[in-house]
């Protein structure tokens, strides 16, 4: 080797620096999932892992191919269409506009679609599409802390895209102008293509990954279309059973959602949107039984019309807005402060990733946000390209993916020794290759040196765990995490609880006080 090749060897690659880690020998793949999940959670994610892995190479060929600044752009743009966020901002303007029915029914979508999508992704905990070779193109760099199967945006757009579409074939045609109605369901075929092929494009999500939300979408918006009418009867009427069932089914389903391995945020908005359906539901049949409520079309009704003009709109919305960002800030403070002590004094249990309320005294001087940490609005600014290792789930897949690469390699060298193949005919640049995991030092490494064929495999595993310990530790220091704490997820309850009544129930009475309501419409 010459002078050259040593001192290129010796110095860390820049790609190092920024984005890679080098990965040396491991254990057999997936052991550290296997041993912190089911049995069954265990077996369906080594199902799936492989399919997910092998599309790996053909999105990033895809990418390769097509890419371009203004696609980049594009779909990097409509994908805020099809997340949670959009949801929360855009279901209560529909509520305040006169659209109740709708809005309850999307409302409903939209809630089971962030659930289920995020229940399955804690339960399987199977990874995204591994950057590098992926190039990852996100406005919310908070995305790629989440696993990948299923996608959340494919669940979300389908179901929401047939919803609407359903709901304009049963409109009357007469009551559209020429070609509109059609332009509308182009309007929706385009929207679910963007959204669901816009997860290939940005490297967000597998072949796979948009299969299984795209089933999980189908299931929903048929479930809710099929009952459409028994679901909506008993959102406002005023049966004595409904709000406790609600409330009750609510916790019941937040109890349930799987503890992942990794510190995956995908929990925090399955919690938001129940939340907002435990809140929503008693609220829409308490309003539909007061004098400020409209029972036509439907009942429950937010009153408006157009002649309120432009000017009292823009007022609604503004101060809709900011009521419910009042009542978030005024709410989490106040549980921030007597949450603690309870949690303490009962002892009360506390899920994986977040800090008990032990280790803490108070949280009443702790900072909170101006806006709801499910709206956290991505930055449209800068560039969306997100390469390198962004999670705990990517460092364990990249040390997974090299350990099934070097069992692989170690299983060949001994079929061939086996067959009484000697080494010396093995092609140079192959033995190159398969010797340079062992004895080369990575950026991360404690120094790991040569050793035989068996002889030091249980130092390889050490050498192993150190390495990805050390990796893990780095990336939580280049992408340090929001503080989780246990009271958290009561806060969560109470605070988007109180988010879904005030936006069909509080606020539409506060709009009658300040002169921004219409007039009732009442048969």
């Amino acid at each position: 080797m010459t002078a050259d090749e040593k001192n290129q060897r010796q110095q860390p690659r820049a790609d190092d620096q920024e984005y890679d880690i080098e990965i040396p020998a491991g254990i057999a793949p997936e052991a550290y999932y296997d041993s912190q999940l089911s049995p069954l959670r265990a077996s369906l994610r080594r199902f799936l892992l492989p399919y997910i892995r092998a599309e790996t190479p053909i999105l990033h060929s895809m990418q390769l191919k097509v890419r371009h600044p203004i696609l980049d752009v594009y779909f990097t743009t409509t994908a805020f269409s099809g997340n949670h966020t959009f949801f929360m901002i855009a279901l209560p303007v529909l509520f305040w506009f006169g659209f109740s029915e709708i809005a309850r029914g999307f409302t409903l979508i939209a809630a089971m679609g962030v659930y289920w999508a995020g229940f399955f992704k804690d339960y399987l905990c199977l990874p995204r599409p591994l950057s590098p070779p992926i190039v990852r193109l996100s406005r919310s760099k908070s995305t790629c802390l989440e696993y990948g199967f299923p996608s959340s945006h494919s669940t979300n757009a389908i179901s929401v895209a047939l919803f609407l579409y359903c709901h304009l074939l049963t409109t009357d045609p007469t009551s559209w102008s020429p070609y509109t109605r059609e332009l509308s369901i182009f309007g929706l075929i385009v929207y679910a293509v963007s959204i669901i092929y816009g997860r290939l494009y940005c490297g967000m999500h597998s072949i796979t990954d948009c299969i299984g939300g795209t089933l999980i979408g189908l299931g929903i918006w048929a479930t809710q279309w099929t009952f459409r009418h028994t679901i909506e009867y008993y959102m406002v009427s005023p049966v004595w059973w409904v709000p406790p069932v609600v409330v009750a089914s609510g916790i019941f389903l937040v109890s349930i959602i799987p503890d992942p391995v990794d510190n995956c945020p995908c929990f925090d908005d399955c919690v938001a949107f129940i939340a907002v359906l435990m809140g929503l539901i008693p609220a829409s049949i308490h309003f539909a039984s007061t004098s400020y409520s409209s029972n036509y079309p439907v009942p429950a009704t937010i009153p408006y019309s157009t002649d309120l003009g432009v000017v009292k709109s823009a007022l609604r919305l503004v101060f809709g807005v900011g009521t419910l960002f009042v009542w978030r800030l005024a709410a989490k403070k106040a549980l921030y402060v007597l949450l603690p002590p309870i949690y303490k004094l009962f002892s009360l249990p506390y899920r994986p990733h977040f800090i008990p309320a032990s280790s803490y005294n108070t949280l009443s001087t702790y900072p909170i946000g101006k806006v709801p940490s499910v709206i956290d609005l991505p930055s449209m600014t800068g560039s969306a390209e997100i390469v390198g290792l962004q999670s705990t789930m990517d460092v364990h897949e990249k040390f997974s993916q090299a350990a099934a690469q070097i069992q692989d390699q170690e299983s060949g060298l001994r079929a061939r020794k086996a067959g009484g193949q000697q080494l010396e005919s093995i092609n140079a640049d192959e033995k190159e290759t398969y010797h340079q995991h062992d004895r080369d030092n990575s950026v991360l490494s404690n120094g790991t040196t040569e050793c035989g064929d068996d002889s030091c495999q249980h130092s390889k595993e050490g050498s192993r765990f150190e390495d990805e310990a050390e990796a893990l530790l780095r990336v939580e220091r280049m992408h340090p995490r929001k503080s989780r704490f246990d009271v958290d997820i009561v806060s969560k309850l109470v605070v988007y609880a109180g988010i879904g009544a005030l936006a069909v129930d509080g606020i539409p009475i506060l709009f009658d006080l300040v002169g921004l309501a219409a007039e009732p419409v009442r048969f």
